[in-house]
């Protein structure tokens, strides 16, 4: 059972005297609006339908209000969250109301519930619920829950245990996350929208290993306790299913309404850049068309009306959806069948389109709308196919949504079933007592109807290891949705394992102008270019696909100044691959748009002469990027442009911040909340010696955990800066797990000794003894025992890995290559592991060594000097890798001690640091 703290338990069931949860407060309404929502009863009977279609009220107010989220059980009953505590902004959150999860059920299947069970009312921002595992799994920002109910009697056993923690609300309101369902591979599914980032992991997860997400759907294995993005982008999701073959489609509440969900896709964002800087490019959405009219009106002018015009009437009602339904319920004829079903909440409207297989995917298809509501407080949240082959609608019923700011009608709430003839009732059965062949054979019976999919895949994950392995796609298949998904997997593959799958999917010319292949392609193997050059650059030239020989070569001319040898290993390559060249050319323009100037590779010159004509305006520019320069002006250009190239902005902003003047520190300023280039811009600020800048970073304490390690970093370069920080972390204790140990050591060595003081009093001793580090030696081999270190995780560990070491270290070929190679040490004695880790400075190389750097500017640095020669000095950190030239240096002194600080494993946790060194002694 996962471990739960007081405070989440005080949070669910806050004690009273008597150890009773308070009364269920009395939901009041807020709404401005005049009126109230149509009659339930009236709003059914007008709905329009197609023909043989009817709808029915299955619950009203005041049975059933501020409906949610549903789910079903194996019984066929219908679970309903109801959600009170979301309120108007500013508030978003009114805490002082619960919410709860109701039980519904229909035992005379006559289209309306005849028995209704309070399961729990102590919810707050309750999104959504899923049934399984003897109990309900609820999100309720920050907090996945488990609320358990093994004795199936619809009495919770305890208090809700607490399994993800992280996701952000504090600053959200619609965009909070929501959405759980039961995926056919038997993880359990959710969403988030753009508003701000979640970091995830399981309760004491330390920050730098949880899983960031910003907008996307992620996905949470209840046996592994493991958590995972599976794509990213849009706006903001409301509704997801699967069609009848498990492929993944989610419904986007603005502008592009609709998207095939393949894992590891990077789709387009309504703004914003994704977490990965080097994604580039973005999938189109999979409907090929909008239901509204783009061509004259705006989707923010139909929110505001809140009324659509006849043309967007016609075309389906407007921009934003919520929910959905891929019907196969298989009692509705059987042109419906497979159709996409969607809630349009201008338009109150069910809209319908047809999934058709477009080259190594789908394309979503306008269709006629399903339903018309005449009730205009109707607002369709979710949809769902019940047991009987029927769809359940939820409606929310407010005269708003979620944009404005009139209030909430708290007070109102329905359920519509809609179905076709006369719907048989399903007979119950009991999921925990069936097989893995019996769970297949009863999917084979009810092939037609989702329902019964959805029951089996809330206990595959129950009996997944009886099923056999898949095997492993070939990629000369003619399917191209088996190449698709080929290209999906590359991502779960090590690096170097990644480019002979890539290569043979990259002979494919016939997707070379497919939606999604070949950024799927890019997605797999961008991570594995700059680790294995030479293999890029004989896929590159390979390639039948340009998008993939592009984007490879701007991945690579990223990085010309600190490995300028591959970018001009594939110049030279391609001198004899004429059908290359065009394609390299633009790739490299896309990497350089930002840089001011950079070292002109060797064969810049003879490859420029071989591409001859073609490309010659780009030729042109990157001349002027190889020989004088570009200008500031034209980088500040690139910098503002808040439509341009994400990644160019950012590379036109450290271009500006390699050399920046006084009068360059507004224009920085103004980006330090910049989506794009807000952690650039607030490490940027260090090398302004201007007195605003603690002001700036320190009064809007920013919610983006690498907005705020960003802040430390840069206020911990000057002694000043960094007296304010430690006053602030003194008024705000939250504050002081951003200061690492690295963070300690670099405030120490500004040399203030009152500082020093301040530090000792506000963060704490640096335990670096000899003495304090055999005791943590002592602990640390007592918590590690054989027994402990056979119950760990190396999964989760080697994720700890990749957060907290190979920025640094390589192992196995992964990480970095500013600190010795685990690969070939005595990793599998612990004694040699815990002393090196505990006591990092006892033996350190030459190369390893940190130093510290105080600069003309005021600044002081602390990192090791990767490179060097008789201008410049590369300092790398933690945090950034910098390059200072020797002239701005006013003292440079190497310390015997290693970049690696002290302390590192107290920060992690005993679990945290159970995986980790059972994955390193692996």
């Amino acid at each position: 059972m996962i471990k739960f703290t007081l405070l989440s338990l005080a949070l669910f069931f806050p004690l009273s005297a008597s150890a009773l949860p308070p009364p269920f407060p009395v939901p009041f309404n807020t709404e401005k609006t005049p009126g109230g929502p149509m009659p339930a009863e009236e709003a059914a009977r007008t709905m329009e339908l197609p023909p043989g279609f009817k709808c029915q009220v299955f619950a009203a107010e005041p049975d059933v209000q501020q409906p949610i989220a549903m789910a079903w059980d194996a019984r066929g009953r219908l679970w309903i969250a109801e959600c009170y505590t979301l309120a108007e902004n500013p508030t978003r959150w009114n805490t002082e109301l619960r919410d709860r999860i109701l039980i519904f059920e229909d035992t005379h299947n006559n289209g309306h519930f005849d028995k209704r069970t309070v399961f729990w009312d102590q919810g707050t921002r309750l999104t959504s619920i899923e049934i399984g595992d003897g109990g309900v799994y609820a999100l309720c920002a920050p907090n996945l829950i488990f609320i358990p109910d093994r004795n199936s009697d619809d009495v919770p056993d305890g208090p809700p245990e607490v399994l993800l923690d992280g996701f952000n609300f504090k600053t959200i309101g619609h965009n909070i996350v929501n959405g759980l369902r039961w995926g056919p591979d038997g993880w359990l599914y959710g969403r988030q929208g753009i508003l701000e980032t979640s970091a995830i992991g399981v309760p004491g997860t330390a920050d730098k290993d949880r899983t960031r997400m910003n907008c996307g759907i992620f996905r949470y294995h209840p046996k592994r306790h493991t958590v995972e993005v599976i794509c990213h982008g849009g706006t903001n999701s409301w509704g997801m299913d699967w069609d009848a073959n498990g492929e993944l489609f989610w419904i986007n509440t603005v502008i592009n309404h609709l998207w095939h969900g393949i894992p590891g896709a990077y789709n387009d964002r309504m703004f914003g850049s994704h977490l990965n800087p080097h994604v580039y490019e973005t999938i189109k959405q999979t409907a090929d068309h909008y239901h509204f009219d783009i061509g004259t009106e705006k989707w923010d002018a139909i929110r505001k009306k809140n009324e659509v015009s006849n043309k967007t009437s016609a075309m389906g009602g407007g921009h934003a959806h919520v929910g959905c339904d891929i019907y196969n319920g298989g009692a509705w004829p059987k042109e419906y069948q497979g159709k996409l079903f969607t809630a349009n909440l201008h338009g109150q409207r069910i809209n319908m389109d047809s999934l058709e297989r477009e080259g190594c995917g789908f394309v979503g298809k306008h269709g006629a709308d399903f339903m018309k509501c005449k009730d205009t407080w109707f607002r369709g949240l979710d949809l769902s196919t019940g047991p009987d082959g029927s769809l359940f609608v939820i409606d929310w019923s407010d005269a708003g949504e979620c944009h404005d700011n009139d209030g909430v009608h708290r007070t109102s709430g329905r359920i519509y079933k809609i179905s076709y003839g006369e719907p048989k009732k399903m007979e119950p059965f009991d999921l925990s007592k069936m097989t893995a062949a019996g769970l297949d054979q009863a999917a084979a019976l009810h092939r037609d109807n989702n329902w019964w999919a959805r029951m089996i895949a809330s206990v595959q994950h129950q009996i997944e290891e009886e099923r056999p392995q898949p095997q492993i796609a070939d990629a000369s298949s003619p399917d191209g949705l088996v190449r698709l998904h080929l290209a999906s997997g590359m991502q779960r593959l090590p690096l170097e394992s990644r480019f002979p799958i890539a290569t043979a999917l990259a002979e494919h010319a016939e997707d070379a102008n497919d939606r999604q292949q070949p950024l799927m392609i890019w997605y797999g193997i961008e991570p594995a270019v700059v680790a294995y050059p030479d293999k890029a650059i004989t896929l590159a030239l390979a390639s039948k696909i340009p998008t993939v020989r592009r984007l490879i070569a701007r991945r690579l001319a990223e990085e010309i100044e600190k490995a300028p040898a591959p970018i001009d290993d594939l110049l030279k390559a391609a001198l004899k691959h004429d059908a290359a060249r065009a394609d390299i050319v633009r790739g490299l323009s896309e990497a350089l748009r930002g840089f001011s100037q950079t070292t002109k590779p060797q064969h810049w010159d003879e490859f420029v002469r071989a591409l001859g004509t073609q490309q010659a305006d780009l030729v042109r520019d990157l001349a002027a990027v190889f020989g004088s320069g570009r200008a500031i002006n034209e980088l500040i250009a690139i910098i503002k442009d808040a439509e341009g190239d994400a990644v160019a902005r950012h590379s036109a902003l450290e271009s500006l911040l390699r050399n920046p003047k006084p009068e360059h520190y507004q224009i920085i300023r103004s980006l330090v909340s910049n989506i794009t280039l807000g952690t650039v811009a607030r490490l940027g600020c260090a090398k302004f010696a201007d007195p605003d800048v603690p002001k700036l970073l320190l009064e809007n304490w920013p919610t983006r955990e690498e907005w705020r390690a960003a802040n430390v970093t840069t206020l911990s370069s000057r002694a000043a800066w960094a007296k304010q920080l430690l006053a602030f972390v003194e008024k705000h204790p939250k504050a002081r797990e951003y200061i690492t140990p690295f963070h300690a050591r670099q405030i120490r060595n500004l040399g203030d000794e009152a500082l020093n003081e301040q530090l000792t009093k506000v963060w704490g001793e640096m335990h670096d003894t000899p003495i304090a580090k055999q005791q943590e030696l002592a602990k640390w081999q007592s918590v590690l025992s054989p027994a402990a270190l056979a119950m760990a995780d190396p999964v989760k560990g080697k994720l700890l890995f990749s957060t907290v070491c190979a920025g640094c270290h390589k192992l196995y070929g992964e990480g970095g290559a500013i600190a010795p190679d685990l690969t070939g040490g005595d990793r599998h004695n612990l004694s040699y592991l815990l002393e090196n880790i505990i006591d990092p400075s006892a033996v350190v190389p030459a190369d390893y060594r940190i130093s510290v750097i105080e600069l003309k500017d005021g600044r002081t640095l602390t990192g090791v000097i990767p490179e060097q020669t008789d201008k410049v000095i590369t300092v790398q950190t933690p945090a950034e890798r910098i390059t200072v030239q020797r002239s701005d240096i006013v003292k440079l002194q190497q310390l015997s001690q290693s970049l690696m600080p002290e302390g590192l494993l107290q920060g992690l946790g005993e679990e945290n640091v159970k995986n980790l060194i059972s994955y390193l002694m692996k």
